[in-house]
This record gives structure tokens, C-alpha cells and sequence, in this order.
């Protein structure tokens, strides 16, 4: 049997590691893309316990506002007992009856198809103006936060147009709304005030919320987008992180500093044009 040549046997040992590298590039391909179903499937149980957190807050906050309607409503069929015992039921007091009654009704309908459009989340990116879905947030939650005791104070002016998903930059707006509540409530603060700015910066539509609820401990302040992470004891910790997913899945970004005395929120989405210029990049 004829020996190998030092060229042969350097030959064969190379072939050897070069097959041990591909055995371990495949091996580490396989884990890598084990680690990216398992970061998908993660996030997915996050957006939902996310979503099942915020609903429960917002059934919290369609009870608020339907509290009056209804009340309104039991006046209303009270009134109508008696003016059938004063005979004062005429055809001028049903068409009032049925005007105020259909007012009472509408205004409920509205509630509902706002969560409902609320929670329906976008397919594709579109563009959107983003103080209308600051609006459509304020709509569902202006009651909870007058109701305790928190003046609001929103500054827009013109249509900024950004490019991504209007309803979950609503569900965005909402978490940061949310937020600020909480933070006045757990901290007693008295004269609650929150304000909300939208400006221009560069290729960014930005939106910033200030409020004066005490700030957050500096040492916290790089932990609050953390999943899990909160401060409050029947907190969820996901609403600030679903936040920074959000925007991101939008090329956006949050972020949190401290003013005097309180904490300012920063939300950028991107320009229309910016977000075209992006996409054509990617093309």
C-alpha cells in the first residue's frame, strides 16, 4: 500500500476541518434559527397578554362612559311614568323623548365601535395623521383621566402625516396615557397635569407627553421598556414594552427622561416621505 505524500495528508487534514467547520456552522444555523421561533413565539404571548391587559382596562373605561347615558336613560323612562299619570305625553314630548333617547344610544354605539376599531389591528402600513389617532386615544380614555383629576392639554396644530399602523400607534398613545395615570394615582400628586406636543425633527414625526407626576428614579430610567418591568403592584410590566416594539416594527423609537417635576415621553414615527425613501432602499 502506498504511503501518502506530506502534500496528501495536509490535503486530507484540511478536508477534515474544513467538514468539522460546516458541521458546526449547520449545527449553529439550526440553533439560531431554533432561538428566532422561539423570540417570535415569545413576542407573540407578550402582544397578547399585552392586548388582554389593555382591553381589561378599557371595558374598566366604556363602563365610565356609559355610566351617564345609562343613568340619563333611567331618568328619561322615569320621566315618562310620570307624564302618562299628568297627561302631559303629547306628540311634541315623544319627539323629544325619542330625540334625547337615540342621543343617549348613539353616543354608547360610538363607544363601542371605537374599541372596536381600536383593537383591530392594521394588516399594512398606510398613512396615517398621527393627532388623529392621538384623538381617537383621547376619545376612549379622556373620561378615566378626568376622573382623576387629570388636566389635559393638547397641542397640535396642522395634519402631521406618518407612515405605519394608525390603530397601533393608538394602542401606543393609550399605554403612555395609561402610564401617566398611574403614576398620578400611586403618587397622591395634587394638581395633575398632563401635555401633549406634536413637532417635526428632521425625518421624525415626534410627540411628547410631560407630565407632572414626580418623574421616574434614574436608576429605573433604562429599565422601564424592559418586558415585565414595573413598579406597580398589579402592573403587568408590558405596556411601555409593547410601546418600543410597536414603534419599532414602524422604524420608530420611545424614549423616557425626566423634566423638573415629572417624566417627558418621546414618540418618533417616521415622515411619509421618509418611510418611502426607506422602502424604495429595501427594494
Amino acid at each position: 500500500m502506498k504511503d501518502l505524500s506530506e502534500g496528501e495528508k495536509n490535503d486530507q487534514e484540511l478536508a477534515k476541518k474544513y467538514e468539522l467547520i460546516v458541521q458546526q456552522n449547520r449545527y449553529l444555523e439550526k440553533r439560531l434559527q431554533e432561538e428566532v421561533v422561539k423570540n417570535k413565539q415569545k413576542d407573540t404571548i407578550l402582544i397578547e397578554q399585552s392586548r388582554l391587559a389593555a382591553m381589561g382596562g378599557m371595558v374598566a373605561s366604556i363602563g365610565h362612559q356609559w355610566r351617564q347615558p345609562l343613568n340619563n336613560l333611567s331618568l328619561m323612562m322615569h320621566d315618562v311614568r310620570e307624564a302618562l299619570e299628568y297627561g302631559e305625553i303629547d306628540d311634541h314630548y315623544i319627539d323629544r323623548f325619542t330625540r334625547e333617547s337615540m342621543q343617549q344610544i348613539q353616543h354608547m354605539a360610538r363607544t363601542i365601535n371605537d374599541f372596536r376599531k381600536f383593537y383591530k389591528p392594521n394588516k399594512e402600513k398606510s398613512i396615517f395623521s398621527v393627532g388623529d389617532s392621538i384623538e381617537e386615544a383621547l376619545s376612549i380614555f379622556s373620561l378615566s383621566l378626568k376622573n382623576h383629576g387629570i388636566q389635559v392639554e393638547f397641542e397640535y396644530r396642522g395634519q402631521q402625516m406618518a407612515y405605519g399602523y394608525p390603530n397601533e400607534y393608538s394602542q401606543v398613545v393609550l399605554n403612555i396615557l395609561t402610564n401617566a395615570r398611574d403614576a398620578f394615582v400611586q403618587r397622591d400628586i395634587s394638581h395633575r397635569k398632563l401635555t401633549i406636543k406634536i413637532g417635526e425633527s428632521g425625518k421624525f414625526i415626534k410627540t411628547e407627553f410631560i407630565d407632572n407626576a414626580g418623574g421616574i428614579e434614574p436608576i429605573l430610567l433604562k429599565k422601564v421598556f424592559d418586558p415585565y418591568f414595573t413598579t406597580r403592584s398589579q402592573g403587568t410590566g408590558l405596556g411601555l414594552y409593547m410601546t418600543k416594539m410597536i414603534l419599532e416594527n414602524m422604524n420608530g423609537s420611545v424614549s423616557a427622561e425626566n423634566t423638573g417635576d415629572g417624566a417627558r415621553f418621546i414618540l418618533s414615527v417616521p415622515k411619509v416621505s421618509t418611510a418611502i425613501e426607506q422602502e424604495l432602499l429595501t427594494v
